[in-house]
């Protein structure tokens, strides 16, 4: 049942065609206005996410730099300790070098000093046994003195006695000097 009031316009009784016409019109309205308002959300979300790309962008370079930055230092520290090593070996090793030269040194001196001490004992025994055997010597002497006074002169004589007395004095003396010299020599051995 089409109605027809004028021939330009007409008014369409078909209820499922101008439901479709209704709805295609809706529909076109609901996109215009809910579509540009849907776009710029879309477009927003994706400024957002080019941002956060952006960032994440710099903040993967800032890391690399850092990753360089500290790959670098740890071949420096890496060099350097390789440096301090070797400066450590070589140190020890002139050390030793030091310490056994020193060594040959001290033990050199050591030698020397024990031969100089065995020497010098040696000359303190020579002068111990030399004043003993001076001293026999003297006591021997005084005695045999003593023996040839007492058959050429007569017993009782006055001369006798006073040869006697000064043989003996002088033969003390003679003991005394030679004590005085061994002491004097045991004093620069010590």
């Amino acid at each position: 049942m089409i109605i027809r009031l004028r021939q330009s316009f007409r008014l369409n009784t078909n209820l499922f065609e101008t439901n479709i016409l209704n709805l295609a019109v809706v529909f076109s309205i609901v996109i215009k206005v809910v579509g540009s308002s849907l776009q710029s959300l879309l477009d927003q979300r994706r400024q957002t996410i080019l941002l956060i790309f952006q960032k994440a962008e710099l903040k993967a370079e800032k890391a690399t730099q850092r990753l360089e930055e500290v790959q670098r230092t740890f071949e420096a520290a890496h060099v350097r300790g390789k440096e301090i090593r070797l400066q450590t070996i070589q140190t020890i090793e002139q050390e030793k070098i030091i310490i056994q030269e020193q060594l040959k040194k001290d033990l050199r001196r050591l030698q020397e000093r024990g031969n100089q001490t065995i020497q010098l004992e040696c000359q303190r025994i020579t002068q111990a046994i030399s004043y003993q055997i001076s001293n026999l010597a003297v006591t021997s002497a005084e005695n045999t003195l003593l023996k040839i006074l007492k058959v050429q002169i007569p017993p009782s004589t006055k001369q006798k006695e006073l040869n006697e007395m000064y043989i003996r004095k002088t033969f003390c003396h003679l003991n005394e000097l030679n004590h005085l010299k061994a002491i004097s020599n045991i004093e620069v051995y010590r």
